[in-house]
């Protein structure tokens, strides 16, 4: 498996997707080029991407300003992506998947934090959103060991043992292409 990951603080939680994983043959960081991205996907038959983004792909780190102006993937990567088994677990990753027909295993916008709750009137507290996404992204990995990815969507939504506002959103917001 080849891991797209960027190195933002506030996405290293999902970190937990592949630590520890012995399947792992390369780790890519907001640190390697476009062509070093390119060359790892082209390489494997499993990339999972992970962070922040939107429809248009995969963000790198923020700016000093909290800006994000580069992207790890997008719209260029897709030919590379295409016939692969995809994870992507970014904010509106599944518009990226379903306007590329990529398959794989896909979040929509998922709360990681406590601003993307308020953005979203999700009442929560920092601390509740911090607790769960570490829960939400162990039970993730779990779900992908156990069930594969097909059948981690139903099996996520099983695991909202809490069923407020913010885990309800978070555990709908996965999808199988």
């Amino acid at each position: 498996m080849t891991v797209v990951h960027s190195t933002d603080p506030t996405t290293q939680v999902l970190s937990l997707l592949y630590q520890q994983r012995e399947d792992i043959k390369a780790l890519i960081t907001d640190r390697d080029t476009s062509s070093a991205v390119q060359r790892a996907i082209r390489a494997d038959d499993v990339i999972m991407m992970l962070g922040h983004g939107n429809r248009y792909g995969l963000f790198s780190k923020p700016d000093k300003n909290g800006k994000y102006e580069r992207f790890m993937i997008t719209g260029k990567h897709v030919q590379f992506l295409r016939g692969k088994t995809c994870i992507g677990i970014w904010c509106y990753a599944n518009m990226f998947a379903e306007k590329y027909g990529l398959r794989g295993l896909f979040s929509g916008m998922i709360v990681s934090e406590l601003q993307e709750a308020i953005d979203l009137g999700i009442p929560a507290t920092k601390e509740e959103t911090d607790k769960e996404i570490e829960k939400f992204t162990i039970r993730l990995r779990h779900c992908m060991e156990i069930y594969g990815l097909e059948q981690t969507p139903a099996r996520m939504r099983e695991l909202d043992d809490v069923r407020s506002a913010l885990t309800t959103f978070n555990y709908s917001n996965l999808y199988y292409y």
